[in-house]
């Protein structure tokens, strides 16, 4: 079998595989050529001499003699034979290119390609249902993806999740192997750390692991300063805790003569009159229910604007009542009791954001938005053309994360204060609050936690870069 040779090549088609397990085909590859007017080509076999056509990951060209007067490809039929037993055909994309003048066709495939089944596509493959020249074919994708894309609620006051991971959902080969390269250039690294190292008697000492080897990590030489930790709250990992502070709260009895030495001679009631004051409120961790008892502080901080336009710590709080044993620290208490402050306060920021920020507005909630849009939307919608590259591993990376980094027992109960019982005590509290018209709308978002002035609140590089996204 292969393609007979011709004098005129009129077009090439390019089809490329994808990189799945089992992706690839040995089986008899057809597609029909539709352009614009309508004319049809004969049935094109695809096959090249003495060449494995169509391994997973690979792209294959096929000339196409014969065709020289149809106008620009506009659609086309794509199937295979069943005269391979158990055999599965998974496309990326078919890519039509006219030889004389190198006008293209692209249509995105994205599908695996029954047997004896001709699938229609057209080009760009984006059309609403009511546009659609093929409602029965779409129907029929939806009915196959809903039977293998299901929901389960795990945990309750959480989104619902997959049922059972699709295989579609898998890792790539290529990804695959990313993963075991740099899953054993760590392991390498973390024996050799382990062999140079000790037992880490100062803060100084962990510096020893640095050096021609191993790089010096950003924020090493700075990570004590006010300026760093202020600047965390805009342009760390978590900048959406942030709001303008209006008033001080009853509960975080900051009195003036308390933080006024810090505002550069101004008074408190000015500063806040003129939005130079800001506040994290972390009242959402009080009295979290943590993994072997822990305790997460749940935390306040206050921070000023000063006049070099720099975020300035300017008071903490650990606990959400106020008394004598839950004092408010200032930058001008001794070096180390105001550092172990800001790291205890930086506890409950990590905590937070990898529970609610990362794992709950992210990971689970946009799962559940994966599932449900491979259910009700066809990979022919524009919408899901939107979001598909959006859901890439998302199903697959959560399915491994909780098995393996949030499981009783796993990595978050040996590195994270809150451990998995009070992560998944966060994701309940912030889920049960948050809203679309509201946390999940940008300006919205900003508006309300009173952080939408840039000359009021510079260097928010989150909030810029991210408004003009929006």
């Amino acid at each position: 079998m292969g393609q007979k040779n011709s004098k005129t090549e009129d077009y090439v088609i390019y089809v490329k595989t994808g990189d799945k397990k089992g992706a690839g085909t040995d089986g008899n590859i057809f597609v029909s050529l539709i352009d614009e007017a309508g004319a049809r080509t004969r049935d094109l076999e695809l096959d090249t001499l003495w060449k494995d056509d169509f391994e997973a990951g690979n792209t294959d060209s096929f000339p196409v003699s014969d065709c020289p007067d149809f106008k620009h490809i506009a659609k086309l039929d794509i199937w295979r034979d069943n005269t391979r037993a158990n055999d599965n055909w998974y496309v990326d994309k078919v890519v039509v290119e006219r030889s004389k003048d190198k006008d293209q066709s692209v249509f995105p495939i994205h599908r695996w390609i029954p047997a004896n089944f001709r699938i229609q596509i057209q080009e760009f493959d984006c059309v609403l249902p009511q546009h659609d020249n093929n409602p029965e074919q779409r129907k029929k994708e939806l009915v196959q993806k809903q039977e293998i894309y299901k929901l389960k609620v795990r945990n309750d006051g959480l989104s619902a999740q997959i049922l059972e991971m699709p295989a579609d959902e898998s890792f790539s080969n290529d990804y695959k192997w990313d993963i075991q390269k740099t899953k054993l250039k760590l392991g390498i690294s973390a024996k050799v750390i382990a062999s140079m190292t000790g037992k880490f008697k100062t803060l100084d000492s962990i510096e020893h692991m640095y050096g021609s080897t191993f790089p010096v990590p950003y924020g090493l030489e700075n990570w004590r300063s006010d300026v760093e930790f202020g600047s965390q709250r805009l342009t760390g990992c978590n900048p959406v805790s942030i709001c303008l502070c209006r008033e001080i709260p009853n509960n975080f009895p900051v009195a003036p003569g308390m933080v006024e030495p810090f505002l550069e001679e101004q008074t408190l009631k000015n500063c806040l009159d003129n939005k130079r004051i800001y506040i994290v409120d972390f009242k959402i961790l009080e009295d979290l229910e943590c993994t072997n008892n822990r305790t997460v502080c749940a935390s306040l901080g206050l921070f000023y604007v000063n006049n070099r336009q720099k975020l300035m710590p300017i008071a903490i709080q650990l606990h959400q009542t106020p008394s004598d044993t839950n004092p408010i620290f200032l930058p001008s208490d001794p070096e180390y009791t105001w550092m172990l402050a800001k790291m205890w306060f930086n506890n409950s920021d990590s905590c937070y954001h990898q529970a609610a920020v990362h794992l709950g507005f992210t990971h689970l909630m946009l799962e559940f938005v994966a599932v449900v849009t491979h259910r009700q939307l066809s990979p022919s919608h524009p919408l899901f053309r939107l979001l598909a590259p959006h859901f890439l591993y998302l199903i697959a990376i959560n399915t491994l994360a909780l098995n393996k980094l949030v499981s009783p027992g796993g990595w978050l109960d040996k590195t994270m204060t809150m451990g998995s019982t009070g992560l998944f005590n966060i994701v309940k509290r912030t889920r049960s609050k948050w809203r679309l018209d509201r946390e999940g709308t940008f300006p919205r978002d900003i508006k309300n936690r009173g952080v939408d002035d840039a000359d009021a609140l510079p260097n928010y590089h989150y909030r810029d870069d991210a408004l003009l996204v929006y």
